[in-house]
């Protein structure tokens, strides 16, 4: 049965749950993430979630597994997330750094004739991708007209960064 009588919560049990649960919650919180302000953050979005849906909240065990289990569960979300951004970034910075690499090739050679020359070791697929880039398409306005996901999209890029590395270098 629930810690919550006939399983309504008034604002009265969320002001008493907050103060019991509040600090335990956060310290909980903490050990996932390292951030004591985010874990505050994340305590408070579980009770305001918890008021959200408190005429519709149906806790078959204790209130205070449940509080726990939101918490971990908001937690090891806010760091999957983190962990995507942080990919975004890295994948992102690694993109632009081949980019730059291969229009800043010395020799005084036509830079972007050496390139298109070297797009044409590419699968036609790469070398549109590669096309909507130079013609200044976001990733997710290249993946959006090419109908492709945009993890896809930045696979494909790279692997043809690589091989117009590979090239590049031989002529």
């Amino acid at each position: 049965m629930s810690d919550v009588e006939g399983g309504s919560i008034s604002k009265y049990n969320i002001d008493i749950m907050f103060e019991l649960y509040s600090k335990p919650l956060v310290n909980y919180a903490n050990s996932f993430l390292n951030d004591f302000n985010l874990s505050e953050d994340i305590v408070q979005e579980v009770f305001l979630r918890l008021w959200e849906i408190r005429n519709e909240i149906k806790i078959y065990n204790s209130l205070r597994e449940y509080l726990f289990r939101s918490v971990r569960n908001k937690c090891i979300n806010k760091r999957r997330n983190q962990k995507n951004v942080e990919q975004y970034q890295y994948d992102r910075t690694c993109i632009t750094n081949e980019e730059q690499l291969i229009l800043t090739q010395p020799n005084g050679e036509d830079k972007f004739h050496k390139l298109y020359q070297a797009m044409e070791h590419l699968t036609p697929k790469r070398k549109q991708i590669l096309n909507y880039g130079l013609f200044g398409l976001k990733n997710q306005e290249i993946a959006e007209v090419m109908g492709i996901t945009i993890n896809t999209l930045k696979t494909q890029k790279s692997h043809a960064y690589r091989t117009l590395r590979t090239v590049m270098e031989v002529c």
